[in-house]
């Protein structure tokens, strides 16, 4: 029975009942939902763990190819390399975190062609915009980590890179924020790099 607003019995009838059924199973009854995977966060994870695996792979000081251009000189330091910029002057050539600057080395010297103030320079013009690059890059990640910027870079060089360069290679270096830097080597006996 179904009273109206004013107090008046009324008989349901059957088609009413039945509505009424449906409607409390249909509120009863959940809709079915489809639910997917949320592939965008899963890429996202997916790309910072591959960007960091490659960032500390490549970062890793241990991991220096040595050819006939690059053999490294040997020390006793027991200090173990960090994760700093690495820079690479063979014989031939110069190499910052992998990138070749396309710059030639004649008897491991710059050629002064491609420095500021010719053969008396010490500022090596490609490495220089390399380094500006880098350092943008590297002030950028500290800003973003908010990690202050500590211009750590690791110098690796041939054993019989003359002092020219390697003095040439850290004056650039220090002209972009690059002054904190380690000179790695290998550890006697044990064939390890160190700084």
């Amino acid at each position: 029975m179904v009273m109206s607003n004013a107090g008046e019995v009324q008989r349901a009838n059957v088609l009413d009942v039945k509505r009424a059924v449906t409607r409390k199973k249909r509120r009863r009854r959940q809709d079915h939902v489809h639910q997917e995977l949320n592939i965008t966060a899963m890429l996202d994870m997916m790309t910072i763990i591959l960007v960091f695996l490659l960032k500390s792979l490549s970062a890793s000081a241990g991991n220096v190819p040595q050819s006939d251009d690059l053999r490294l000189p040997r020390s006793t330091s027991q200090a173990d390399p960090s994760g700093a910029l690495q820079i690479i002057v063979s014989r031939v050539s110069i190499t910052v975190n992998g990138h070749n600057l396309n710059l030639s080395l004649r008897n491991g010297l710059v050629d002064p062609s491609a420095k500021r103030g010719g053969g008396s320079g010490f500022l090596i013009n490609p490495l220089n915009s390399e380094m500006r690059d880098q350092h943008e890059y590297a002030l950028a990640l500290s800003r973003a980590s908010n990690q202050p910027f500590s211009g750590e870079m690791a110098l690796i060089a041939d054993s019989e890179t003359p002092l020219r360069t390697i003095f040439e290679v850290l004056y650039t270096c220090g002209q972009n924020g690059f002054s904190n830097f380690q000179l790695l080597v290998l550890k006697t006996g044990a064939g390890q790099v160190r700084r």
